[in-house]
Protein backbone atom coordinates (compact mmCIF):
# COMPACT_ATOMS: atom_id res chain seq x y z
CA UNK A 1 0.00 0.00 0.00
CA UNK A 2 3.02 2.25 -0.06
CA UNK A 3 3.23 3.65 -3.63
CA UNK A 4 -0.87 4.49 -2.77
CA UNK A 5 -0.29 6.34 -0.11
CA UNK A 6 2.50 8.16 -1.99
CA UNK A 7 -0.08 9.37 -4.30
CA UNK A 8 -3.07 9.85 -1.67
CA UNK A 9 -1.44 12.17 0.52
CA UNK A 10 -0.63 14.70 -2.59
CA UNK A 11 -4.06 14.19 -4.20
CA UNK A 12 -5.64 15.29 -1.18
CA UNK A 13 -3.65 18.40 -1.13
CA UNK A 14 -4.16 18.86 -5.12
CA UNK A 15 -8.46 18.85 -4.79
CA UNK A 16 -8.13 20.87 -2.05
CA UNK A 17 -5.95 23.61 -3.92
CA UNK A 18 -8.65 23.74 -6.63
CA UNK A 19 -11.10 25.76 -4.97
CA UNK A 20 -11.28 28.98 -3.24
CA UNK A 21 -10.91 28.77 0.54
CA UNK A 22 -14.72 29.11 1.63
CA UNK A 23 -15.52 26.39 -0.74
CA UNK A 24 -12.51 23.89 -0.02
CA UNK A 25 -14.22 21.36 1.58
CA UNK A 26 -17.13 21.07 0.16
CA UNK A 27 -15.88 20.71 -3.35
CA UNK A 28 -13.41 18.70 -2.57
CA UNK A 29 -15.62 16.34 -1.49
CA UNK A 30 -18.10 16.57 -4.18
CA UNK A 31 -15.54 16.43 -6.93
CA UNK A 32 -14.26 13.48 -4.99
CA UNK A 33 -17.21 11.18 -4.60
CA UNK A 34 -18.79 12.09 -7.84
CA UNK A 35 -16.00 10.78 -9.85
CA UNK A 36 -15.92 7.78 -7.69
CA UNK A 37 -19.84 7.36 -8.81
CA UNK A 38 -19.23 8.58 -12.43
CA UNK A 39 -15.60 7.05 -13.17
CA UNK A 40 -14.98 3.96 -10.60
CA UNK A 41 -19.23 2.53 -10.76
CA UNK A 42 -19.01 1.64 -14.06
CA UNK A 43 -15.61 0.67 -14.59
CA UNK A 44 -16.02 -3.15 -13.69
CA UNK A 45 -18.61 -3.10 -15.87
CA UNK A 46 -16.58 -1.47 -18.73
CA UNK A 47 -13.96 -3.92 -17.88
CA UNK A 48 -16.15 -7.34 -17.77
CA UNK A 49 -17.86 -5.82 -21.24
CA UNK A 50 -14.50 -5.20 -22.84
CA UNK A 51 -13.24 -8.67 -21.77
CA UNK A 52 -16.31 -10.44 -23.30
CA UNK A 53 -16.50 -8.76 -26.49
CA UNK A 54 -13.09 -9.08 -27.14
CA UNK A 55 -11.97 -12.12 -25.23
CA UNK A 56 -8.68 -10.65 -23.85
CA UNK A 57 -7.33 -8.91 -20.72
CA UNK A 58 -5.22 -6.07 -23.54
CA UNK A 59 -8.93 -4.52 -23.97
CA UNK A 60 -8.99 -4.10 -20.49
CA UNK A 61 -5.70 -2.71 -20.15
CA UNK A 62 -6.12 -0.59 -23.20
CA UNK A 63 -9.19 1.32 -21.31
CA UNK A 64 -6.96 1.53 -18.09
CA UNK A 65 -4.30 3.18 -20.16
CA UNK A 66 -6.99 5.44 -22.11
CA UNK A 67 -8.37 6.71 -18.30
CA UNK A 68 -4.95 7.06 -17.11
CA UNK A 69 -4.10 9.51 -20.50
CA UNK A 70 -7.60 11.14 -19.58
CA UNK A 71 -6.32 11.48 -15.77
CA UNK A 72 -3.04 12.74 -16.65
CA UNK A 73 -4.41 15.39 -19.50
CA UNK A 74 -6.80 16.74 -16.73
CA UNK A 75 -3.90 16.97 -14.19
CA UNK A 76 -2.01 19.17 -16.09
CA UNK A 77 -4.71 21.61 -17.34
CA UNK A 78 -5.48 22.63 -13.21
CA UNK A 79 -3.33 26.07 -12.24
CA UNK A 80 0.18 24.95 -10.19
CA UNK A 81 -0.11 26.75 -6.61
CA UNK A 82 3.43 26.11 -5.85
CA UNK A 83 4.84 28.40 -3.70
CA UNK A 84 1.82 30.58 -3.58
CA UNK A 85 -0.51 31.22 -0.69
CA UNK A 86 -4.05 29.91 -1.45
CA UNK A 87 -5.64 31.13 1.49
CA UNK A 88 -6.36 34.04 -0.84
CA UNK A 89 -7.23 32.08 -3.63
Amino acid sequence: MIPHDMVYGPQAAMFAECFPARLRYSGASLGYHLASVVAGGPAPLIAVALLAHYGSGYAVAGYIFVSAIASLAATLLLPDYTNKDISAH
